[in-house]
């Protein structure tokens, strides 16, 4: 399995689609045998196909749009989103099965009083 990182300062970006480079995990037997960054110089749109060049099966990033989402989706990649922190954290986590998935909704508050219905 190889799962792709989005990076931003040796951490995981927080929009997928403003990332510039990717570090690429191999994984074998439940352990990472194999890692290597790479740096893309090409619009989102090309990304989609640099990644399955790449054999990604699994991209972990803070934030995509929806149109991101359905892309990978329809190309055969795997995404999980709302990481945050380090990669190697990242990882050891993932393979630790620590990410909740979809990740937690945040608390919408609500302004002034609700109204009673009578």
């Amino acid at each position: 399995m190889r799962i792709a990182v989005a990076e931003f300062q040796e951490r995981v970006a927080p929009r997928l689609e403003q990332t510039e480079s990717f570090v690429l995990f191999d994984i074998e037997g439940g352990r990472v045998v194999g890692r290597k960054a790479l740096r893309i110089d090409a619009s989102f749109w090309d990304t989609v196909d640099f990644l399955k060049k790449h054999g990604v099966d699994l991209v972990l990033c803070g934030a995509l749009l929806p149109q991101s989402f359905h892309l990978l989706h329809f190309a055969g990649i795997g995404v999980i989103w709302g990481v945050i922190g380090g990669i190697d954290e990242a990882i050891s986590s993932f393979l630790a099965g620590g990410f909740p998935y979809p990740p937690p909704a945040r608390k919408r508050w609500r302004w002034g009083k609700r109204k009673k219905w009578r």
